[in-house]
């Protein structure tokens, strides 16, 4: 999908996520990275989406990292970062959720319905632990 496509803070949580898989040491860019590049955001709409549904940020925020603390690092340096199935699934589908709702480019809050629309893996466990799902968001 083409970077063009993304708002400018989606674009930049995009690439933090990316940074994010240097920073914990993974071999594998997956949705946790996503969600943590979004809810670490100053002035971010999903921090403001999760705050209006009454949800403590902090609290998710503390969660992810703690996922991500847990997940395996690589000892060595690596240029490549492997782009697990979920991300393209997840980048597929906040795309079709820009479309449904007629917004030309693909922005955060989509990323996030995309992720409340997710029914395996560990973004679903701690959405639906904090009761963040798809018709909320």
């Amino acid at each position: 999908m083409r970077q063009e496509r993304f708002t400018e803070q989606a674009q930049e949580a995009l690439a933090s996520s990316q940074e994010l898989v240097r920073q914990y040491r993974h071999s594998q860019w997956d949705v946790e990275h996503i969600l943590l590049a979004l809810l670490q955001q100053q002035a971010g709409l999903v921090g403001d989406i999760l705050t209006e549904l009454g949800v403590d940020v902090e609290a998710v925020r503390q969660q992810v990292e703690a996922r991500l603390d847990k997940a395996p690092k690589v000892t060595y340096e690596t240029g490549q970062i492997y782009v697990t199935p979920r991300i393209a699934q997840l980048l597929e589908t906040a795309a079709a959720e820009a479309n449904r709702l007629k917004d030309e480019f693909v922005g955060t809050e989509h990323l996030l319905i995309a992720m409340a629309g997710e029914e395996k893996g560990e973004v679903a466990a701690i959405l639906h632990h904090f009761g963040i799902d798809q018709e909320k968001v």
